[in-house]
This record gives structure tokens, sequence and C-alpha cells, in this order.
């Protein structure tokens, strides 16, 4: 390999073996690296955070035992002694009982056996050696790599030598690389400036890179808190007294910086990402005398970037936050923020809480108890302003207080005994969490997934009895709802938010929910469901009416429909779609061709579903990636780097904002004449028909009033009957409303002037803007379709 630096000072595998890790890692250090789980087990104990261990497997005879149902639907399959990122398993979420391989492909039983035998006979293992099999809480990346476009979770790694963080890079997976942060197997590497926290070079395959796979330029960009990060990694290798080492961190979503693993015989692939020889910054640090981490830290800042600061005398002091002896801490739970007055005390080595708070905090769900441990529990709380997560004792405290702050958890701080009580120290209270409020909305969402609920069991059984008799009206079979309808409303029941523009917009989705909830219940009966349908997606009114039978006036011609032999199937609408998803970047993406689904295409969680028997002409194509890609999958990435969860998923009233998009950017490709432009307004006459109508009624009026082809018309009576068990009677899933109705009020925006790109943000209903535009931290669209790329927002 030829390096883009002079080679002094360049690192290689012999120099590193022979220099650094023979005389400064003992066989016993680099034992301990190997092991996660010990290592983990370890660094946790003493304030390190790491994930969490679901179950480990050490042997066949515990395998054939083991209880898989007892594991979460989100866990990673992991060797303890594994490396290169191989062995690993990411299982993220149940299909019938089934693990799913990243939400996507079905794991059997058998392939889970399989790997874990694997696992054990030390197929993956660093040593070859038998290896131990565990499960792991899955990690999902802070939305700072957004701008990557990451295909799984990327990682920091930072090589520590004599307390010195020397070098850093940030790794990326991509779909090379299979989702790893493996820069061997496909992934970039990009250097870190020291001082700044900002990323410099990058490179891949052994190449420097200027640009990402989506487009993105790898330089420049910030990575949030990157000081902490170096103090972890020096005060790991403080703790582990490992002399040469490499700490794997990376920045989760709502736990913050979190320890993946050490490593003992770091790889050298960090100073091409950072054009910087290795050895040459290790020797410049070699035989000082490093008292601390933090030291250890300012020195690296001044050594190897930019100066950020002049290095005083009282430096460290300097930049440690002051406390009294009498503070107020905030411990988050289920919705809410405890702050609770506690007492500092140098004393105590851990942190204690009495029973009685220990008790209410884990009924709120605060605290986590560590069962065989002895009273101890896992909590997260913040001190003046910094982030702590630590293990707590249940014991005794002084009179007056709850909780006494050992001397582990404030290592970082000051104190400050003569500080008066009232200038930090508050009353007793409870505040409204309103992100976590945010992330539970999000969850129950997800726990009422409304199409698969209203998809019935019997559905190709049904439509191929009704494509053989215009007269049959069919009589479908409602699913069983998995979950527990009356538990997740009692959950919802006790939710509350503030009247802030976030609050407000919280409890609106809180009432969507409790109408999504009454359709659920509702499916069978004909009444009961369509006027939960009309309180969820409103009512034809007939203003709407009126404008759709006026609109659909305006027709003066219309297209002949392509020759069947034009058509594109299934398989090539997909590879069509690829090609698309590819050009946006949009890697990670699976695309899924099913038997049964009543519509020819759909979008959800990273996956494109397509009817196996569908058939699309060129230009239904083009309106569909329009349509689904350029709208509802941009902006649902784009909801997805925001800080809120339910801009991924949907606040209330979305739909109508995000099908008008939709069928406005699909308007943009499709010709003046096209059918699909008149379809949605169609659909508003078609669910105020069915409202009043049988199955084979509105079939036939679909047919003879409307100008449906006889697919299009079953496959729409299908869409409109779905949720009734028996569809002779009348009444309709109201939901191809949101469409036509959606339209008019995006064209009604553009109309005043509106910025259609403030739309992309997440998904967000249009009359929402004013209070979106008040919550701090949102952040511009990463994606939007070429036509809009022209100008910032």
């Amino acid at each position: 390999m030829s390096f883009p630096f002079p080679n002094y000072g360049i690192l290689g595998l012999n120099a590193r073996n022979l220099l650094y890790i023979k005389p400064f890692n003992p066989r016993k250090a680099v034992q301990f690296a190997d092991d996660k789980m010990k290592t983990k087990d370890f660094l946790s104990a003493r304030g390190i955070p790491a994930a969490k261990v679901f179950a480990k497997i050490t042997s066949r005879k515990m395998l054939r035992q083991f209880d898989f149902s007892s594991l979460p639907d989100q866990c990673v399959l992991k060797p303890n002694y594994g490396f290169g990122g191989e062995g690993i398993l990411i299982l993220n979420g149940r299909q019938n009982g089934i693990f799913l391989e990243e939400g996507r492909r079905p794991v059997t039983s058998e392939e889970l056996i399989e790997r874990i035998e694997d696992i054990l006979d030390g197929k993956y293992s660093v040593n070859g050696k038998t290896d131990t099999a565990f499960f792991e809480q899955i990690l999902f990346p802070h939305e700072c790599f957004n701008p990557f476009r990451p295909a799984g979770l990327p990682d920091i790694r930072i090589v520590v030598f004599n307390l010195v963080p020397v070098m850093a890079m940030l790794r990326i997976p991509t779909a090379e690389s299979g989702g790893k942060a493996n820069v061997h197997l496909g992934g970039i590497g990009i250097g870190i400036d020291i001082a700044k926290g900002v990323t410099t070079y990058a490179t891949r395959y052994n190449k420097l890179i200027s640009e990402l796979p989506h487009g993105g330029n790898p330089r420049g960009i910030l990575i949030p808190g990157f000081e902490e990060l170096l103090m972890t990694a020096s005060r790991i290798q403080y703790i582990t007294n490992i002399g040469y080492l490499a700490v794997d961190l990376t920045i989760e979503k709502d736990l913050g910086p979190v320890l993946l693993e050490v490593n003992a015989r770091a790889g050298l692939m960090v100073q091409i990402a950072n054009l910087s020889p290795l050895r040459a910054r290790l020797e410049r640090v070699k035989g000082l005398t490093v008292s601390s981490p933090e030291k250890g830290v300012r020195l690296a800042q001044e050594l190897f970037g930019q100066k950020t600061h002049k290095a005083g005398k009282n430096d460290e002091q300097a930049t440690k936050p002051k406390i009294g002896i009498h503070e107020t801490i905030e411990i988050s739970g289920s919705g809410i923020i405890v702050e609770e007055p506690v007492y500092v005390s140098i004393e105590h080595e851990h942190t204690v809480f009495s029973p009685d708070i220990l008790g209410e905090l884990v009924q709120r769900g605060a605290v986590e108890s560590m069962p065989g441990t002895g009273q101890r529990y896992k909590v997260k709380f913040s001190l003046a302003g910094k982030k702590i997560q630590t293990v707590v004792r249940a014991g005794d405290t002084p009179a007056g207080v709850k909780i006494v702050i050992g001397r582990r958890d404030i290592a970082g701080f000051l104190i400050d005994p003569a500080k008066p009580r009232h200038v930090n120290q508050k009353k007793r209270g409870i505040k409204i969490d309103l992100r976590a409020l945010d992330k539970i909305l999000a969850g129950l969402d997800r726990e009422l997934p409304l199409l698969k609920e209203l998809r019935p069991l019997n559905l190709r059984e049904e439509r191929e009895k009704a494509a053989q008799d215009m007269n049959f009206s069919p009589v479908f079979l409602q699913r069983e709802f998995e979950g527990n309808l009356n538990e997740i409303e009692s959950r919802l029941t006790g939710l509350n938010a503030d009247d802030s523009p976030l609050g407000l917009l919280l409890k609106k989705k809180q009432r969507e929910l409790f109408h999504r909830i009454d359709l659920i219940r509702a499916r069978g009966s004909a009444r009961h469901f369509t006027s939960a349908s009309l309180a969820l997606y409103g009512a034809p009114s007939t203003a709407l009416i009126g404008f759709v039978k006026a609109y659909l006036m305006t027709r003066a011609a219309c297209d002949l429909p392509p020759p069947r032999d034009s058509m594109l199937g299934a398989e090539e609408a997909a590879g069509e779609f690829k090609s698309v998803l590819k050009n946006y970047g949009l890697f990670d993406f699976e695309i899924n061709i099913r038997t049964s689904m009543v519509t020819d295409c759909a979008t959800g969680d990273k996956k494109i579903y397509i009817r196996s028997k569908a058939l699309f002409s060129r230009s239904r194509i083009e309106a569909l990636i329009a349509h689904e890609i350029e709208t509802h999958i941009l902006t649902a990435e784009n909801g997805r780097a925001q800080p809120f969860e339910l801009f991924r998923r949907g606040f209330a009233n979305y739909l109508d904002t995000q099908e008008g998009l939709a069928i406005y950017n699909q308007h943009r490709v499709l010709p003046p004449f096209h059918e699909r432009r008149f379809a949605f307004a169609k659909n508003v006459l078609a669910v105020a028909y069915a409202m009043e109508h049988s199955f084979s009624e509105v079939r036939k009026y679909l047919l003879s009033e409307l100008g449906y082809t006889p697919e299009a018309a079953l496959t729409k009576s299908l869409d409109l009957k779905r949720g009734l068990s028996v569809t002779a009677e009348s009444g309709a899933f109201t939901k191809s409303l949101v469409y036509f109705r959606g339209l008019r009020a995006i064209e009604q925006f553009v109309s005043d002037g509106g910025d259609l790109r403030r739309l992309y943000i997440g998904k967000i209903a249009i009359e929402d803007l004013p209070l979106v535009a008040q919550i701090p931290s949102i952040l511009p669209p990463i994606l939007l379709p070429e036509y809009l790329r022209q100008k910032s927002i």
C-alpha cells in the first residue's frame, strides 16, 4: 500500500506488535479485552455505559433448554470472543413468533440454533477456542450520524496510549459491509480532529474518497460531545491498565455515549483516515507523565489538534462544574421527570437511594432493578446539567433526604461545601418529559398497525371468488389483535402533555390513537366500524363531493391504455425502484413482492411492497416513484433525522398532507389526461356510495358510473369494504378521502406561497406548521426530490 503522506512515523503490524502490544499489553490484559462480556460487566459497574445483556448461552445443554420466547423482539446475537463483526445477528422484530434479521428476513429456529452452535464451537472466536453466545440490547444511532446515511450502527474508534487519545476515526457501515462498521469489508473510515471533534478525511477500500455514497461531503461534520468520548476512552485505559488500547464507542439515540468494545490489538487504518502517521504520535507521548484522563485528553488536544483554548495552571479545575452539598437531580421516568433533592457526600463511596423512593421510581419506570445483585438498581440522572448513568444501592439516608450521591458519581465535579442550599436545591417535583412522551406515543403507534389489522385473513380466497362472480359479496374473517387493546388504552390514558407547541402536537396524536383503538375494536360490525372510520378520517362532505364533480368535468380527453405487452410486471417494477433508491443513497431499503395485498404498491418501515400480479405502465412507474419514494420515503427518512420520533412515525392528521403531497408530485410527471390524475377524485364518490351500498353494488357502480377497469373496480371495492365482515351490508373504510382532500390542501398551500420543502422535514400536517416552527432543534430536510433542491429553506 502507498501512503498519501511521508512514511516516517507510519505504524506497521510488526512494529505495533513488537513496540506497543508486547511491552504494554500483558497477556492477561489482552485476554481481558478479548472477553467482551467480562469487559463490559467490569466497566459498567464503574460507570461506563454499555448495552444491556439479556441472556447468555455457554453450552449445548443450555442451548437445548433455552426459551427464545423469553427474549425481547429486538436484540443482537453476538459471540463473546468475536472479531471484525463476524457472527453477529441483528434480530429486529418478530413475525408470527419468528425473529426477523434486520427487521426483514425471517430467521428460523434451526438457523438461530445453528448460528449459536457455530459460536459455541469458536467459529468466530478471535483465538479459535470455544466461545459463549449472548443476546444484547439493540443500539440505534444518534441523529448526529444522519448526514453520513449509515447502513447500520456507526462507531467511533479512539486509540489511547499513556492515557492520551492519540487518534480517532469514525467508522460508517455501508450496504457493501453488510451493515457492519468494518472498514475492511467496505465500510467507510473518517478521521476526526482530536481537538475539534470535526470529521476530516475519508477512506474506503484503502483509498481516499471525497464524497459519500449518497453524494454528501464527509468533511467538516461535528461529532457532538466528542470531548466526553475522549474522556471515556482515557478513563477506560485508566481503569483497565491496558497500555496500548483502542476503544470503540457509539452515540446511541437515547442513551448517548455507549461502549461497544475494547481492543488490545488496535488496527492501523485509523492513520489512513487521518492522513497522519500513528507511530509518530505514539512516540510523542511515550514516557510522558500523565496522571489523569483529564490531563490525557487536554494533552491530546494540545498536541494533535488545533488548540481550542490556552491551557492554564488551573485549566482542569476551571472546566469542572461546581456543586454544593445540597443539590437537585432530575430522573427521567415514563413521560415524566422527577426532580429530587439530594445530599452530596464524599464520605459515601456509592450513591444510595432510600427504599421508599426506589419503590416509587420503579413504578414510574425511572430505575431498573438488577436481579441477583442485592438491592442494586441502574439509574440515569442529571446533576448540574451533566448526565450520569450509574448503579445505586438501596439503603438508609440522612433525615430530610432520600438520595445520597457518593464519590463515584461526583468525580467530574468540584464540591463547594459553603454553597448555600437555596442556590441549586429545589423542592421535590414532577415535570412532564415531552421527549419521553414522544417516544411512548411512537411506540404505541407501532403497536397499533392499522392496515395490518384490517387485512382479512381470507383476503386471497374471497378475492378469487369475487373475480368469478359480479354478484358476490365477500365475508371477511378478521384477524385477532396480537396485543391487548385495554392495556394499550390504559397506557395512553395515563399520558399528560403540556400546552407547549410540542405538547399540543402530542395531545393531538394521543387523541388520534384513541380513535385508532376504536376502529380496531369495531372491526366486523359494518355500522360501528363505519362510525369509527368517520371519526378517524372524516366523511365525504357535500362541499367535497361538489368539488370532485366539478373537477371531473374538467377532463376533456383520456389517454388510451397502453398495450398489455408493454406493461411491466412486479419484478421489473422492483428493478426500477431499486435504481431510484440507489440514486438517493437509500441502500438499506428492501423490496418485497407479495401475493396478498389490496393495493398494487405500498411503503412502510424501509420496505416497498408490490402485489405479485400487478402490472404497471411506464407512466405509472414514474408516478409511483414520485408518490412512494420521492414523497413517503424521503419524508420518513428526513423525519428519522429529527430529534423526535413522531416526525418519522407521523403526527396526528399527517396523512392528508402526506398523501396530498404525493399526488401533487405524481401529477408533475403524469400526462395531462392520464387516468391516475382523476382516480383519487373518483375515490371520494366511491366512498360516499360504499357507505350506503353493498360490495357487489359498489363494484358495479365503479365499473358503470366511474369508469374503473374490472381489475381496478375489484381492488377498490375490497379496499372500501375492509374492516367489515359481511360486505353485503352498507358501510365503508373511509381512508380514501384523505388523498383528494389532501391534494386540495397542498394546491391551496402552494397558491398561498407556501414552500413545499417545509413539508419534507417529517410526517407533519400543514395546519401544524406554525407549531412545528416553534420547536427547537428541528433540522432542515436532508433528502429532497430534484425539483426542490435549488434553494435552501
